[in-house]
C-alpha cells in the first residue's frame, strides 16, 4: 500500500506525525510525503524509512486565490505523478484542497485529520472574518464528503461540526487524544527533591510558536507581575517567530528580555532536554487548539500545567472536583491535580496560579506525577496511532482500553 502523506508544514512530518509515519512504514507502506517546504532533515527522515520526500508551493496561514490555485496544481500533478493508494491529510489546506484534488485524480482512499480549528470557527467580529468563516465552511463542507474517514482530536470540535452539519452522512469520525506523545523520547524526569524549588528558583516555561492567541503577551505580564513579588522566580519563553499576522514581534520580545522579565531561547531542537530542566509549563492559549503537542510533552515529562478553559487545551488538566464547581461557577481559575485551567485572556488568572505554586512548591513535584499519569492513560502516541492505524485497515488489534473512550466510530448524520 502506498500512503502519500499531505500536510502544509514539513516540521509536523518529524516533530508531530513521526511515530505515525513511522507507523506506516512498520506496516509495509511505501511512503511518500509532501509540504510546503524542502528541509533537509525532513527529507532524511523519511528517507530513514524508505520513503521520499517531495515540496510542493502552499501558504500555510492566508488565503490567496491565485497562489491557491498554484497549490491545486502541484497537488494535481502530485497525485497524478505518485498514484497512491491512499492520501493522510492533515492542516485545513491540506484537508480542504487534498481531499478534493486527489479525488479528481483517483486516488482510492483519503483520510483527513483535522488537528485543530484555530480561527476558522472563531466567532467573527469583522465583516473580512464573516466573509472568511463563510469561505471556509462552505470549503471544508464540499472537502470533507469527498473523504472516507475523518479524524478530529477533541470532543468539542466534533460537537462543533455536527451541530454544523458539517460531517457527511455514512462517514466514520474518529477523535484521538490530540497526536499523541512518544513517552520513550520525552521521558518522565521527577521533580522530588529538586534543590531549586527548595530554593524559590522555580522555572516556569512557555513553548510555542509565538503568537498572540497561543497566550505570549499573558505570560510575559503574569510573569513580569510575578518577578516583583518572587525575583527568584525564572520564566522562559521557547519557540521560533512567526509569519503570521496574529504574532508576537521581535520587538516585544527584546523589551520582555532587555527588562528581565523573562529568556527567550528562539527554536530549540532538543525540548525533551529543555522541559527537564523546568518545573511549571504554562500555556495561556486561547487559540482553537487540537491538543497542543507542547503541552503534551510537558505532561509525558512530568510537569505540572498551566493553561486555559479553551478548546484543546483544557483536555491537558484533570480538574478535581473543587476544580469542576469553580469550572460551573464561572471562576477565573481552576484547580486540576496536575495544574490549572484559567479563564482564557485573563492575566490574573495566569498570575494566581503561577503564585500558588510559589507559595505551595511542594506541590509541584506531584502534580507533575499527575500529568505524567494522565499522559501514559490518555495521550501515549501508541493509543492514538492505533485507532488511525485501525481505521485505516492497517492494523488488526483493537486500540487498548485507555484510547477507546476517546474514539468515535459511529456514522454521522449530515
Amino acid at each position: 500500500m502506498k500512503v502519500l502523506v499531505l500536510t502544509a508544514d514539513a516540521n509536523t512530518l518529524v516533530y508531530h506525525r513521526g511515530d505515525l509515519i513511522r507507523d506506516f512504514a512498520a506496516q509495509g507502506c511505501e511512503l511518500v510525503t509532501a509540504a510546503a517546504e524542502d528541509y533537509p532533515h525532513v527529507r532524511e527522515f523519511v528517507a530513514s524509512l524508505g520513503g521520499r520526500h517531495r515540496a510542493i508551493r502552499m501558504a500555510r496561514s492566508k488565503i490567496n486565490p491565485l497562489k491557491d490555485l498554484v497549490t491545486m496544481w502541484d497537488l494535481w500533478r502530485l497525485f497524478r505523478s505518485e498514484k497512491p493508494d491512499a492520501l493522510f491529510a492533515y492542516t485545513i489546506k491540506s484537508v480542504v484542497y487534498g481531499c478534493v484534488i486527489a479525488r479528481l485524480a483517483g486516488i482510492r482512499r483519503i483520510y483527513a485529520l483535522l488537528p485543530g480549528l484555530g480561527f476558522t470557527f472563531v466567532k467573527p467580529v469583522t465583516w473580512k472574518q464573516k466573509i472568511l468563516g463563510f469561505i471556509s465552511e462552505a470549503l471544508h463542507r464540499f472537502a470533507l464528503k469527498r473523504a472516507d474517514v475523518i479524524f478530529m482530536q477533541n470532543h468539542d470540535d466534533l460537537k462543533l461540526f455536527t451541530d454544523m452539519n458539517m460531517l457527511p452522512a455514512g462517514v466514520p469520525v474518529h477523535v484521538t487524544a490530540g497526536s499523541g506523545v512518544n513517552m520513550d523520547e520525552f521521558a518522565h524526569a521527577p521533580l522530588e527533591n529538586d534543590a531549586d524549588i527548595a530554593a524559590g528558583r522555580i522555572r516556569f516555561v512557555l513553548v510555542s510558536r509565538l503568537l498572540i492567541s497561543k497566550g505570549v503577551r499573558v505570560f510575559a505580564e503574569a510573569a513580569r507581575r510575578i518577578k516583583q513579588l518572587f525575583p527568584h522566580a525564572e520564566f522562559h519563553l521557547v519557540g521560533p517567530f512567526d509569519p503570521n499576522p496574529n504574532r508576537v514581534s521581535e520587538h516585544e520580545v527584546h523589551d520582555w528580555v532587555a527588562e528581565g522579565t523573562l529568556i527567550h531561547h528562539g527554536m530549540v531542537k532538543d525540548v525533551a532536554a529543555l522541559l527537564k530542566t523546568m518545573h511549571v509549563f504554562v500555556l495561556p492559549t486561547w487559540y482553537r487548539e487540537g491538543v497542543p503537542h507542547a503541552t503534551l510533552e510537558a505532561l509525558a515529562t512530568g510537569r505540572a500545567v498551566i493553561t486555559t478553559n479553551s478548546v484543546g487545551a483544557r483536555e491537558c488538566v484533570k480538574l478535581t472536583t473543587e476544580g469542576e464547581t469553580q469550572r460551573e461557577d464561572g471562576e477565573m481559575l481552576m484547580q486540576g491535580e496536575n495544574g490549572f485551567l484559567c479563564q482564557p485572556q485573563n492575566v490574573a488568572a495566569v498570575e494566581c496560579a503561577m503564585e500558588w505554586l510559589l507559595t505551595r512548591p511542594d506541590q509541584i513535584a506531584s502534580m507533575g506525577r499527575a500529568s505524567h499519569r494522565l499522559a501514559a492513560e490518555v495521550f501515549d502516541v501508541r493509543l492514538v496511532n492505533e485507532i488511525i492505524l485501525k481505521a485505516m485497515h492497517l492494523h488488526e488489534s483493537a486500540p487498548r482500553t485507555s484510547a477507546l473512550h476517546h474514539e468515535s466510530a459511529l456514522p454521522l448524520a449530515a
